[in-house]
């Protein structure tokens, strides 16, 4: 069975709208024409019988009962053999529906002008005459009677009384051809009255029908507002849930560190404390990226950039060994792909992760990418504990982990596929799934191949996937941390500036910290002597982190600069690879912060 993320289907144009609306007019106005009409027909029946007794009397009876016999036969045919209709009536059926209707009418009311030559009397003017009304008065009560549909109804006032109008002009007396006329003068009136009273009836099953829609789309509205809702609140719910179990921890366990600081406890007790808070801070970390970053996807705060991109080493980057589990790939040299790279790469490293968290120790995940059609199929697969067919849609929902129920944070928190389900949406590809219990899992999506002038990459040219929150991977971050450094901190969060401020004089850097920009400003500090900016976005008052990056590089060229934020989006990224600063999200690792001292440091050596 194969899985994807879901599109959006796309809308119809009006043109179809109003073809639709078209269809279901013609379909209403069928169906009031075919309702059974039973009693109608027993009293036109009775009605005919009567016309034919006074022309068997004055004029043929032979005539009138072949007459009557004619409609006899009609009027059962149409009374114990009526139109079914299908239940459903679209347009694949409808023109044949409409085609039968206009075929059966014509034949009951073309059976009834038959009346016209069978009971027209060539030597009886009186006769004539009377004939004549009696036609004009069949018309005027079938007119409404008959059919709803405009056409059928209009080709039934002529079968009447056609034939009546061509006798009376072959072998009528001229008060005969007088009537006649007047019959060809109601024909034209009555054919304007039915095309009136059909449009007034299409209108009101116009107006209906766009009520109804309406109604049903309010309904379809608000349904999707119900589920969104509920969607929302199981969201939140889980999120709240997975948020508060790392701060119940880190709340326990720096309520048991603070008892063995003051018991004295042995170091090695001290360390196992302080890795479960390491842990539990870890985990909340992850947790709030997800968050974030589900966030940015759904809110589109990080536009879609579409270039050429060697897949190659951009897959490359994925190749590890983690805890006995290999990740290997497989890509050919040559495989470029037009895509937006640092969608991409977010989508591949979801998925490898994800891979291995299910994978067991001594375990394979293979990321392969080979041709498909116009494009490159990229597969993560593993031989982990796979993934039940009737689960398969389930594991791209939030929140949704199969093979965790103990809900075990070190598997994550069932967010990376929800992730990768929203990535390859915002870029048109969707991710299958094939997998079963016992036999691993292949993930696999499609990137299109980029044409023409678009595939001249230099040779070996890769895409920067975005700027890494680590200034320099090569730099040796367990080096001996230089001395004399002096780092500037801009940070209006008072307890994140103290922190950060307490963990660099620990290193035996030199901080300086300012609330502000404009607090900065004021105090008149000798930018030569600093050697590292630390710059948080959003300062309060009028200049904030990037204008104050600014600033401090038209002062001092040479100086080094971070931009640090918990949201730290694209333009700002772009923004500080030009420049040749660095950015830095919060929550900041240690280990972050102490590569870009070291690279502070190498800079001016």
């Amino acid at each position: 069975m194969t899985s994807s993320s879901p599109t959006e289907p796309e809308e119809a144009g009006p043109s179809a709208h109003v073809a639709d609306a078209r269809t279901v007019i013609d379909a209403q106005l069928l169906r009031l024409s075919t309702q059974p009409s039973n009693a109608v027909l027993a009293v036109q029946f009775l009605l005919d019988l009567a016309i034919a007794a006074l022309f068997a009397w004055l004029y043929s009876p032979g005539m009138a009962l072949l007459w009557i016999a004619l409609i006899a036969a009609s009027t059962a045919w149409r009374a114990f053999f009526p139109q079914r209709l299908p239940e459903t009536l679209d347009a694949t059926n409808l023109s044949r529906q409409l085609r039968l209707h206009s075929t059966r009418v014509a034949v009951h009311e073309g059976v009834h002008g038959l009346a016209g030559v069978l009971l027209f009397d060539t030597a009886d003017t009186v006769a004539q005459l009377m004939l004549g009304l009696v036609m004009m008065g069949m018309t005027l009560s079938s007119s409404f009677s008959v059919s709803y549909v405009a056409r059928t109804m209009q080709m039934a006032i002529v079968l009447l009384l056609g034939p009546l109008i061509l006798m009376a002009l072959l072998f009528g007396a001229p008060p005969m051809m007088g009537l006649a006329a007047l019959g060809a003068g109601l024909i034209v009136l009555m054919w304007g009255q039915v095309a009136e009273r059909s449009r007034k009836l299409e209108d009101s099953i116009g107006q209906r029908h766009d009520e109804s829609e309406r109604r049903a789309q309010a309904l379809i509205g608000l349904q999707a507002a119900e589920l969104a809702q509920a969607e929302r609140l199981r969201f939140f719910s889980a999120a709240n849930h997975d948020l508060r179990q790392p701060v119940m921890a880190i709340g326990l366990q720096a309520e048991v560190l603070q008892h063995q600081v003051k018991e004295g406890a042995a170091p090695a007790t001290l360390q196992s404390t302080l890795d479960a808070l390491a842990r539990a801070q870890s985990a909340l970390e992850g947790l709030t990226q997800q968050l974030l970053e589900i966030g940015r996807i759904e809110a589109g705060a990080d536009p879609l950039h579409f270039s050429a991109v060697r897949l190659g080493p951009l897959l490359d980057q994925f190749a590890q060994a983690q805890d006995g589990r290999v990740v290997r790939i497989h890509c050919p040299v040559h495989a470029v792909g037009w895509s937006d790279a640092v969608a991409l790469r977010r989508i591949v490293a979801n998925l490898v992760d994800n891979a291995i968290k299910f994978t067991p120790r001594n375990g394979r995940v293979l990321v392969a990418c080979r041709r498909s059609g116009e494009g490159w199929r990229i597969e993560v697969r593993d031989n982990g504990i796979g993934i039940a067919v009737e689960e398969h849609e389930r594991v791209f929902g939030d929140f949704e982990q199969v093979g965790n129920a103990a809900r075990n944070l070190r598997h994550g928190h069932g967010l990376g596929l929800a992730i990768v389900r929203r990535l390859a949406q915002r870029m048109g590809t969707c991710i299958t799934l094939r997998s079963s219990p016992g036999r691993g899992a292949t993930f696999a999506f499609e990137v299109a191949k980029p044409s023409g002038q678009q595939t001249d990459l230099p040779l070996g040219a890769s895409v920067d996937p975005g700027a890494s929150e680590v200034p320099d991977t090569d730099i040796d971050t367990d080096a001996p941390m230089p001395s004399g450094l002096s780092v500037l901190v801009v940070e209006d969060n008072a307890v994140v500036a103290e922190s950060l401020a307490a963990l660099l004089r620990h290193w035996q850097v030199d901080v300086q910290i300012f609330g502000s920009a404009d607090e900065l400003l004021d105090s008149g500090i000798d930018l030569n002597l600093v050697d590292l900016a630390l710059c948080d976005i959003r300062l309060p008052g009028g200049m904030d982190g990037v204008r104050l990056a600014h600033w401090l590089h038209r002062k001092r060229p040479k100086l080094k600069i971070a931009l640090v934020s918990a949201d730290i989006d694209e333009p700002a990224r772009a923004l500080a690879r030009d420049r040749g600063w660095f950015a830095l999200r919060k929550p900041m690792q240690p280990r972050a912060l102490r590569a870009l001292l070291l690279a502070t440091q190498a800079g001016e050596s």
